[in-house]
Order: C-alpha cells, then structure tokens, then sequence
C-alpha cells in the first residue's frame, strides 16, 4: 500500500516531476511502480520506457521486482548511465569516428596511455593528477577546447589522448556518456532518433548526476518532457567525482512545469534515530526544505561513547557485539561498522577475529582486478577489436611465445610510422623483413590465430573454450605458479569466468562483441555475503541498512575529513558533504545506532607516535536529548554489567 506521496509521485505523468525522498522512505518502490503505471495506463510503450542508476545491482534490484508484476519486463530499459551510454554509442557507432567493436579500457590502462604522452621524466602522480582532470573535464561535459586550465600541457594531453583513443579504437568509461552527450548535441538526426525512442525517462539516485549526466537528460527528454528525477540532496556523497547537488535545483530553471513531490515518512529507523539525523543536516543549506519522520516507535537512545585509543574502541565494539549476539540471540550479519576511511577497519578486524566473530569487508578486490582474469579479458577485448594496442600488449607474449621486449618495441615503433594498430602491422607487414626468420614465424603464428577467431561466427562461450585449448593458458598459469594455494585459487579464478561465461550463452546465444560489452560493466561488488558483521566506508554503506550500526573514528581530521575540507577550492560545500557522509552513516540503523571516538590516535607521521584529537563537531549538533552520553550513570551500568556477563562466560568455557 502505497502512501499518499508516494501515490502522487506514482500517477503523475503530465509533466516532470522532482521525487525528493528521505533516506528509507521508499523510492525503490515508487520508481517500480511508475514504471508499472506508465506500461499498464499504455501512457508509452514499455520498449520506450527507460530507466537510469548508478549502479548494476540497484538495475538488477528493479528488474528483478518488476519481472515479479509485468510479464514484459525485460522490454523496459532498466540500465546505469554508462551502459545506456554504451548502447548508444554501439548503435550510432557510424556517427562517432569509431569501428564496431570498439575497447573499454580500464583505469590502469588509460593511466598508462597519458604515460607516454607526458614529456618524459614526469612523476606518477603528476600523470594520476593529469589523468584526474580529463575525467573531471569530461564529466562536465567538456571538449578539449572548452576547457581551461592554468597548465597548458594539460589541455594539449587531454587533446591527444582523445586522438590517441580514437586511433585504437577504444574508449574509457567517462567516455561513455561524455561522447554520447556530444554525438546527441552535434548531430540532429541522431538526436532526434533517440528523443523519439526515450519517451519516458526516470532517473534514480538524481543528486549523484555529474554536468555531463544532467545535460545527457535534458538532450534525451527536450522534447516530451518525459521526466522523473528521484533523489535526495542529503545523500549526495560524490562531490569527488564530480556529482553535483545542485543540479537539483536547475531542474526547476530548465523544466518552467517542473513539480515536486516530498516523500518524508520512513520505513527503517527509530524516531530517535531520524531525529538525531535530521538535526545535524539541517546545519546544511536546503533548497528544498524536508523532514524525515517514522511512526516505529521513539527506539533506544543513541549511545555515544569515548575511548583512550584505537585498540580499546575496537575491543569495546567486538565485545558489544560477541555479547549481544551470544545473550540476545542477534546474527553477525545485523551489524554494520562504519568508518571514513579504509585503514581504520584494520584493528576493528582484529578485534572481531579475536571473539571469532565472522565479518566481511565491502571494497575488496574485484574479480576483475586479478592478472588471470585481466588476461582473459585481453584476449576477447583484441578479437573484437584488433586495433585494441593495450589488449596486444598483453597478450602478445601471454602465455609466453619467446616474443621479447625488443620486438615489441619494433613493432610499436614500425606500426606508429605506418599508421596502423600493432595487430594490423604485424597482419600486412612482410614480417620477413622486419624480423629474423624465427621471430617472424612466432609473430605469424600468433596473427594467424588471433585473425581465425575474428572470423570466427561461433558464440562466445565456444570461442573462449577454443582459445584457453590453444593456447593452453591454465597448464601455463599453473606451471608458473610454484604455490600450491595459489595454484588451486587461480585455477577457480580461471574456472569460474569460463562458468560464468557459459551460463551467459545459454541464456541467451552470445556473440563475442555482446560479451565484451557486457563484462567491461560488470564493475559494481558482487560480494553479497550477509552472514558476518560489515565493514565498509561510510561511501559504501550508502542504500544499506544495518539493525545495529557503529559510526566508529568520528573525530574532527576523520569527519570531517582534514584532506577534503584543507583540499577543496569550496570550503563550505565541503563541509557539507562530509556533514551528509554523516547523515548517511546514522540513517542506516533501523533500531540502535553507536557512535565512538577516540582521544588519541595514531599519527600518519612517523615522528608523531599519537596526537590528541576530539569529537566530531557534527556530535555537537545531536541533541542531548537522542544520546546517553559516556558520563550517564545508566550507560555505565549497561557497560559494567555486558562486560560481567561476558567475563562469567569466559571462565565458563575458557
């Protein structure tokens, strides 16, 4: 049942529409069940339905609801911004200056692009900072003549590496939606075409939209008007990644019929909680004036508390935990600790090892981020697109053909004169005359095999099966693996990409370009192991929810964070980001929330060993009234008698 906001938000169709939604209040639901109106009040139909967020579990999350209510759900357009982005560039890929098949190169890779195209001599993180500003550029939306800079060399590398890009036929992910928006604003017919396919589009999650996000919206709705955002300003978290709160507000300059409907009743928190939460945001600037409110009941006080150092927080937190799930029969799996950073969950790590207690910790390393399955990937990436340079690289000599390092540096040096990619010299040049005649059957060889499976019409699955038997890449892994556990685990690596390639082709046959496309975004966490005790920045723990939560380190330097307010060009947003972080932490506890600080914290500077430090300005703006505070007599006694429990355990099964 639907409450009276969320039904106004459901039915209005007419014009665009602004859902502003407090954390836990429902707008999951809201966004499945417009969709289920548009498609059931045939106002479009579901094929011109789409549906934008951040990220590839909230797109599975709605689909997977929708399948449950609409027997055509797979026709509505559900997707994150980057692969709409990819869809469109794929369809209109004759309009972009690119091939079919076209590479999405990671990070790493792109890093080592804008490498080589820095004078020589320059520092890594100079190149990381450079690489920092083109992503910043394209996710405003700028072309390289349109951006400024007190670096000139800046600007002309952000130049070349676009042309560098185009030259091997790839991309990199901000170049998803940046070269869509382009295509859209340079080319009226195209633009026109996917202004008549989108005739409804809903956006979640509204506030994280960047400069280049927004103006993609307003490009694929100008003429129907066909918009609803949902979003919530005091959630915005991604300032460093160039989301922008106040594209909030300029959807009421650029959409004159823009209505907004407040969705402030939430599902998931205690009053106390909502309250206390709400406080300190309100410190925010607001645009748009809202009030989170729960009828669950007022729930336990807030339990503030201080320690002497890092190790007696985690040690206090580890035995609030063991006891409670020992005496009050809770799983591990109801707990999330909280933090800014990543280094501070080492000791909390130790503490819970020590109880036994079982935990895992969110941001870990990617399945895509081990040398194995980056391998793998290379491979399919060059067959699909033999101009893909940093593909060939990899491969070339992977496993090893006895292709050395100097042969590749010929090969780089003789194809960038020839003005091909390193696949196409090495295919249409007489490689007799380049290289001795041993090398040259290696290089021919390697062509020949690489050149059959391009030709090749069999489904993915099939391709991948043919190309680990000739090459023979998991006896070579195992061979030059001398440890047997890691033998065993790169072997499941191997394995279970295979596994999950096969599952793909046999839901649906598979060519090798689709696969491509549909790993390279496979980048969100798949880690859904519920069963231990969370661990996870206060970034990550944004849409999660937690029946107990510990805010732990909340600590001026910490929360606000130094680096960010020291660093930014806008103090006072900056601080209101990190208030936000702040206000998502405390909203993600249903029914307790525990927040601890330390007096004394370890230094990153090594001739420090501590530096005293305080509590987080933002506890001060929590009314006294939502805390027991660590000087209340009843908190005392609460701890007092856990830790006496605890300890007659103990001595009962030492």
């Amino acid at each position: 049942m639907l409450n009276k906001h969320q039904a106004a938000a459901v039915r209005h169709l007419n014009t665009p529409l602004l859902v502003l939604s407090g954390a836990g209040c429902g707008k999951t639901r809201v966004i499945v069940e417009k969709m289920l109106h548009i498609v059931n009040s045939h106002f479009c139909q579901p094929d011109h339905l789409y549906a934008i967020t951040f990220t590839n579990k909230a797109a599975k999350e709605m689909q997977q609801r929708l399948a449950k209510r609409y027997v055509q759900a797979d026709l509505i357009n559900i997707s994150t911004f980057h692969a709409l982005g990819l869809r469109l560039l794929k369809s209109e890929v004759k309009h972009t200056g690119l091939l079919p098949g076209f590479s999405i190169l990671d990070p790493s890779e792109c890093t080592q692009i804008i490498q080589e195209l820095v004078p020589k001599g320059l520092k890594k993180n100079v190149v990381y900072d450079i690489q920092w500003q083109i992503s910043d550029w394209k996710n405003a939306g700028l072309k390289p003549a349109d951006a400024t800079s007190n670096n000139p060399l800046n600007q002309d590398i952000y130049r070349r590496y676009l042309e560098y890009m185009q030259s091997i036929n790839a991309v990199d992910f901000d170049d998803l939606i940046a070269m869509s928006l382009w295509l859209l604003q340079g080319n009226e017919t195209v633009r026109k075409r996917w202004q008549n396919q989108v005739s409804y589009l809903l956006v979640d999650e509204y506030q994280d939209t960047n400069a280049c996000q927004y103006q993609l919206i307003k490009q694929l709705t100008a003429n129907n008007q066909g918009l609803t955002c949902v979003g919530d300003d005091d959630q915005s978290i991604y300032g460093w990644r160039g989301a922008r709160p106040e594209n909030l507000q300029l959807l009421a300059n650029d959409f004159p019929t823009l209505e907004v409907v407040k969705l402030e009743q939430n599902y998931r928190s205690t009053s106390t909680i909502l309250k206390a939460a709400d406080a300190v945001v309100q410190h925010n600037p607001h645009p748009f004036k809202k009030t989170i409110w729960s009828d669950l009941g007022e729930g336990d006080l807030i339990d503030l508390s201080s320690h002497d150092s890092i190790e007696e927080e985690a040690e206090h937190i580890a035995t609030a935990i063991h006891f409670s799930i020992q005496h009050n029969h809770h799983q591990a799996g109801d707990y999330g600790i909280l933090y800014r950073s990543n280094r501070q969950a080492r000791t909390i790590e130790q503490a819970l090892r020590r109880f036994n207690i079982p935990y895992h910790i969110s941001g870990g390393r990617s399945f895509f981020d081990y040398t194995e399955i980056k391998d793998l990937m290379a491979y399919l990436r060059l067959l699909t697109n033999p101009f893909d340079n940093a593909a060939f690289l990899r491969v070339i000599n992977t496993p090893r053909r006895g292709i050395g390092m100097q042969t590749v540096k010929h090969i780089a040096h003789s194809a960038k004169l020839s003005n091909r990619s390193f696949f196409h010299f090495i295919s249409q040049a007489k490689l007799d005359e380049h290289f001795e005649p041993r090398m040259a059957a290696k290089l021919h060889d390697f062509q020949r095999m690489i050149a059959n499976f391009c030709q090749s019409k069999l489904t993915a699955d099939v391709i991948l099966s043919q190309l680990l038997n000739q090459t023979d890449y998991l006896n070579w892994v195992e061979h030059n693996t001398a440890n047997q556990v890691a033998k065993v685990n790169k072997r499941k690596l191997i394995t279970d990409f295979v596994r999950w390639v096969n599952a793909i082709c046999k839901n649906k046959p598979t060519d090798l370009e689709e696969l491509v496309s549909y790993l390279t975004l496979q980048t969100d966490s798949n880690d859904d192991d519920t069963q231990g005790v969370a661990l996870m920045t206060l970034h990550a723990a944004k849409g999660l929810e937690f029946n107990q939560v510990f805010l732990i380190g909340i600590e001026e330097g910490l929360l606000p964070h130094s680096s960010s307010l020291e660093e930014a060009e806008d103090q006072s947003e900056a601080l209101a980001e990190e208030r936000r972080l702040m206000y998502v932490g405390m909203t993600r506890a249903q029914n307790k929330l525990t927040i601890s600080y330390v007096k004394k914290r370890k230094s990153k500077h090594p001739t420090q060993q501590q530096t005293s430090t305080g509590p987080s300005r933002f506890i001060d703006e929590i009314p006294a009234e939502f805390m027991m505070a660590p000087d209340n007599p009843a908190h005392k006694a609460k701890t007092k008698q856990n830790f006496a429990a605890l300890k007659a355990q103990l001595n009962q099964n030492p």
